[in-house]
């Protein structure tokens, strides 16, 4: 066997280890591994299941960044994968699928296909064009679940009764601690590979792109795709935590709110790989903000959505690079 492919290895894994050597990647590592433990001596069980909260809109606001913000193409779809998740979760468990993890690798499964037969058609059109269609697809799919929810043989509109997957928020937190490191660090290293180079340059001049003899679309696809499935795991995940998988995880909060993190990520952690993971830091920020606003003593729960959506255009207004049009020194290859 020749030698010669040992060497590509061997600069391979030491540039993996050289990236996830990275002052913020471990300082995001080590937030993440404090949150998940601090309930488990600290505080109370509204303190942990609001952090549960977090990492699902964290892991949510990933999925975005990795695609709307590495492309350019801004993508509203979220809440339909989102909600394509929770919806798989109680349609499988329904039909006799035991065992958290079967559930949530076919969340991620049912995720990808849907990610891939909606990018393939629409991702050949720009702008807001492309845009549009993704808005309608959450639009589409509560107004469905709503006409056919008695041919799904749903007991209501959404199923209830879905397995928690744990016993209690402080045993679930670690769980989706978990999950959340690992798609932090598949879009870290995402971004540093030749694959997210090539999506860095669609988002700054596709046509440029093309003209070399690159081929857009399927980068374009595998990226959507990828981050539909995460979106969908992280709508089984909310299933489990709510026993609910219905009409509501269709909402346009699960769109709001990670937007919001990824803006405001990408505003506090500026250049470089900083704008993801400042995705973690700004997700337990405003997630736990919002939960508290919910209690009786603020009687704030019917302005959170509309207070952190007046945010969220006042950042996409002055803040432009966070949606993915760079401003300032580019990210290193």
């Amino acid at each position: 066997m020749s030698g010669e492919p040992r060497p590509g290895w061997k600069n391979l894994l030491q540039g993996t280890a050289r990236v996830l050597r990275a002052p913020i990647y471990l300082l995001a590592l080590v937030t993440i591994t404090v949150m998940a433990v601090l309930p488990q001596f600290f505080g109370t069980q509204y303190f942990a299941l609001s952090l549960v909260f977090a990492t699902i809109y964290i892991t949510l606001a990933l999925a975005w960044d990795l695609s709307s913000g590495l492309t350019g193409y801004i993508s509203f779809g979220l809440p339909f994968f989102f909600g394509l998740g929770a919806m798989a979760t109680g349609y499988s468990y329904y039909h006799g699928v035991g065992g958290s993890f079967s559930l949530l690798a076919i969340d991620f499964g049912v995720g990808l296909l849907g990610g891939l037969l909606f990018a393939l058609p629409t991702l050949r059109l720009r702008g807001p064009f492309f845009t549009l269609l993704s808005l309608l697809l959450p639009l589409i799919a509560a107004s469905f679940v709503v006409a056919f929810w008695q041919v799904l043989h749903m007991p209501t509109i959404g199923y209830i009764g879905i397995p928690f997957l744990a016993p209690s928020p402080q045993a679930e937190l670690p769980i989706l601690s978990v999950t959340t490191a690992a798609v932090l660090t598949v879009s870290f290293l995402l971004r540093r590979s030749h694959f997210g180079l090539v999506l860095r340059a669609i988002r700054d001049d596709e046509d440029a792109v093309e003209s070399k003899g690159i081929r857009t679309l399927p980068y374009k696809v595998a990226v959507f795709s990828f981050a539909s499935g995460i979106a969908a795991f992280a709508g089984g995940t909310y299933a489990m935590t709510t026993s609910f998988g219905g009409i509501d995880s269709f909402d346009f909060q699960f769109l709001i709110y990670p937007m919001l993190i990824a803006i405001v990520g990408a505003a506090i952690v500026r250049g470089g790989l900083g704008g993801i993971v400042g995705s973690v830091f700004a997700g337990y920020a405003i997630i736990l903000f919002s939960q508290y606003l919910t209690l009786p003593e603020f009687n704030l729960q019917e302005l959170t959505l509309p207070i952190f959506a007046f945010v969220a255009i006042l950042l996409v207004l002055f803040l432009p690079s966070a949606l993915g049009r760079p401003s300032g020194p580019r990210e290193a290859s």
